[in-house]
């Protein structure tokens, strides 16, 4: 990656929380700890070390479910409360930015359980309301009850479902949607680090759209899933449309993003999957914030802590599911920060 010079500002009315966080620190887990979660033999063994961690709390229910699922959802509540309590009106909007993903999925998962008429409530993830809260707004047409922001884009998402017939072309439309709300949002932030790392987000879902569209032959006009406002201009990836995957990947390769396409490619040929994408764009993100330690007390310090946070529950997921299936060490070893 480019090395950027950040002038990242302190702000004093975010010193003590940095300060707390700085000494939650001890809760990251270190490397040798999840070598030995990598080589658990089973349940139990797994337990057995989770018993030494911050996750220790949740091992009755890890137990009597045999789920991780309520791990990641409590964690993630009690980060959105954090957040909520401790940042400044104008910086709220870090939410947005850090549960992207999650929010732009759950906003898939209703409209896909509208469509289809079916409950997919195993689908969602909650964040800021529960399955049922979004899914009733969206019957009724009633939204007040509902995070402006996520009503806003609940609405259009509903909106879509009378106008766009094609699923996959509605779910792009509700992409780019969704994508230009959360730009809008990130620049109360006022913070070119932040932003900067929305322009990534949006590089890479460029890269894995173009890739996924070359790799399984789509027949899709690049239009229709390109993005703006990331480093890479939408005009430069468009240029790709007509030629073949080997000459996307050499000509990413001069770009920031050359060691995950290199990786993503070898990973896809050998073993069909697209795991070493998300890892690789993971260690990306995590390298990416990497300036803000020579800092003392600002936002970005607070995102970065709670983006690891995010990246090793992840992480801890994947473990326990192979863990609790039995899959193959060597498996898993591509989609884990080791």
């Amino acid at each position: 990656m480019a090395l950027v010079d950040y002038d990242i500002s302190d702000d004093s009315y975010y010193l003590f929380t940095c300060a707390e966080l700085k000494t939650r620190e001890v809760e990251f887990l270190e490397k040798n700890r999840v070598d030995r979660m990598l080589q658990s033999k089973g349940l139990d063994d797994f337990i057995g070390i989770l018993r030494d961690t911050v996750y220790s709390k949740y091992i009755n229910y890890i137990e009597k479910s045999r789920s991780f699922e309520k791990v990641i959802i409590s964690e993630y509540s009690t980060t959105v409360n954090f957040l909520d309590q401790r940042l400044k009106p104008e910086h709220q909007a870090a939410d947005d930015l850090l549960f992207l993903e999650e929010n732009l999925h759950n906003l898939k998962v209703i409209v896909k359980s509208i469509i289809l008429d079916i409950d997919l409530r195993k689908l969602f993830v909650p964040i800021l309301h529960s399955y049922d809260e979004l899914r009733d707004a969206a019957a009724a047409g009633d939204y007040k009850e509902v995070d402006p922001v996520v009503a806003e884009m609940l609405k259009f998402a509903v909106e879509l479902i009378d106008k766009q017939e094609n699923y996959r072309l509605m779910e792009l439309e509700l992409e780019k949607f969704y994508l230009g709300r959360v730009l809008n949002s990130t620049r109360t932030l006022n913070s070119r680090l932040l932003s900067d790392y929305l322009k990534h987000i949006i590089d890479i879902l460029n890269i894995k759209n173009v890739y996924r569209n070359k790799y399984l032959a789509e027949d899709l006009s690049f239009d229709y899933f390109l993005h703006e406002n990331g480093f890479l201009p939408k005009e430069f990836m468009a240029k790709f449309e007509g030629e073949s995957l080997d000459f996307f990947v050499k000509e990413m390769e001069r770009t920031d993003y050359a060691d995950m396409i290199v990786k993503g490619t070898y990973a896809l040929h050998s073993e069909g999957t697209f795991s070493s994408f998300e890892k690789s764009e993971d260690l990306f993100y995590l390298d990416f914030f990497d300036p803000v330690k020579f800092t003392v007390s600002n936002p970005e310090k607070i995102f970065q802590f709670f983006l690891r946070k995010k990246v090793e529950l992840k992480y801890l997921s994947i473990i326990f599911s192979s863990v609790l299936y039995g899959i193959e060490n060597r498996k898993i070893k591509n989609k884990v920060k080791v």
